[in-house]
């Protein structure tokens, strides 16, 4: 019994779940489903075998091959016909001016840039995921609000026919307010039509089917965030992955001229063959093994500048990462800056918009009010209310946009990404 309990309890949890979102879920989804994340994690996936491929090139090398021939009869030299050769080889590098461990560490760093690579997916989907979420609730507020319009121009057209009745305004206050009624409607559509379609937009970043109906949890409170441009500008040079990935980049140019200048020092293996043949004219029925071992070194004495112009390439390239650095170093203050600015001035429109509502309100009330009395035409109501609606909206995207804007600069930030 106590456990069927359970199971009744966890399990509408599940189905909600299925349909609701909050905005940490709806993360969460994201992450593990969208395809772009799962090709930067193929990404960090193959950069890791390469580093692993890599590493094997300090140790030995085991070959081995196996050749048969047919030689025909040959009298001539009284050879067996058909002719075995088998062979096994090692080859250990002892020395190679670096290369080896500079190319081993180029594999690393490419790794480290891979996930760096990640996390800019990663925060480019997060902020998606938040400005998709927000997108929802606001057309969901205007869908509330177009419905509401709705409302208030019916209440008024009863209005409009009781006083109508008593001979105090003509049909055509009803009929204007017929008119008013049918926009609300068509307003009504389009308000649902911007649902289906941020709803649809948001499926395709979850990577869920695209009609999949679900519910998302309105988020109304402000942060009222009261960190300066610094702290922000100072966060973004220390955390954006742009910045880190490009500085993993340099490492790897230093370590590119390292392995091009490799090839100035002799390249050291020690060799070991075996072999063994028959078939041969000394032994045509038995096998006749030989060996050797040895040091091999090889060293280029002149390749007509061939290094040198490889070392000045990647010197050549290192420099214009070096500036690209410096490039995306500014470009990111300044995007840090719009999003600073623009968040401040989201949070100011707030207030702003907040009192033009209440304005709104006042004004339909009082118009109401005169209309009762004879003192205000249906235009007058329909204009108040028309105002009220508006007001209502703006105000439903000066939140919206705040939200939006803070996502814009945490993202510009390099933060977001936990």
């Amino acid at each position: 019994m106590r456990y069927f309990l359970i199971m009744l309890l966890c399990f509408p949890c599940f189905v909600f779940s299925e349909n609701f979102f909050t905005l940490p879920d709806a993360i969460k989804v994201a992450i593990n489903n969208n395809l772009e994340i799962k090709i930067s994690e193929d990404k960090i996936e193959q950069a890791y075998y390469k580093k692993e491929e890599v590493k094997t090139y300090f140790f030995p090398k085991f070959t081995s091959s196996f050749a048969y021939t047919y030689s025909g009869d040959s009298e001539k030299f009284r050879t067996d016909d058909n002719l075995y050769n088998l062979s096994l080889s090692l080859s250990q590098p002892i020395y190679t001016g670096k290369r080896i461990k500079e190319t081993y560490e180029i594999s690393k760093e490419n790794l480290d840039n891979a996930k760096l690579e990640y996390n800019v997916q990663l925060q480019n989907l997060i902020f998606n995921v938040k400005k998709g979420y927000f997108s929802i609730l606001q057309a969901n507020k205007f869908l509330k609000t177009s419905e509401r319009y709705k409302q208030m121009l019916e209440k008024h057209m009863d209005d409009a026919k009781k006083l109508f009745e008593q001979g105090l305004v003509t049909n055509l206050d009803i009929l204007r307010t017929e008119v008013s009624v049918k926009n609300a409607e068509t307003q009504i559509i389009q308000a649902e039509n911007l649902i289906k379609i941020s709803k649809s937009n948001f499926n395709y970043i979850l990577n869920n089917p695209i009609d999949n109906e679900f519910e998302v949890e309105d988020v109304l409170e402000i942060k009222g965030d009261k960190r300066d441009y610094e702290y922000w500008k100072t966060l973004a040079l220390e955390n954006r992955p742009e910045i880190k990935s490009m500085e993993k980049l340099l490492s790897i140019y230093n370590r590119a001229i390292n392995v091009e200048r490799s090839n100035l020092y002799p390249q050291v293996y020690l060799f070991y063959n075996y072999n063994t043949d028959r078939g041969i004219q000394v032994s045509p029925n038995s096998w006749n093994p030989n060996w050797n071992t040895g040091i091999a070194l090889t060293l280029d004495i002149w390749n007509w500048g061939e290094t040198k112009d490889k070392v000045k390439q990647a010197e050549s390239e290192k420099k214009q990462v070096e500036k690209q650095l410096e490039i995306t170093k500014k470009s990111i203050e300044l995007e840090v800056k719009n999003c600073y600015l623009n968040l401040l001035a989201n949070e100011k429109s707030i207030e702003e918009r907040l009192k033009q509502m209440e304005t709104a309100e006042e004004n339909l009330r009082v118009a109401n009010l005169l209309y009762q009395e004879g003192m205000a035409t249906t235009t007058e109501v329909i204009e108040a209310a028309t105002s009220l609606t508006e007001a209502t909206n703006n105000y439903s995207q000066a939140l919206y946009d705040y939200h939006i804007s803070f996502a814009e600069l945490e993202k510009a930030s390099g933060k977001g990404v936990e």
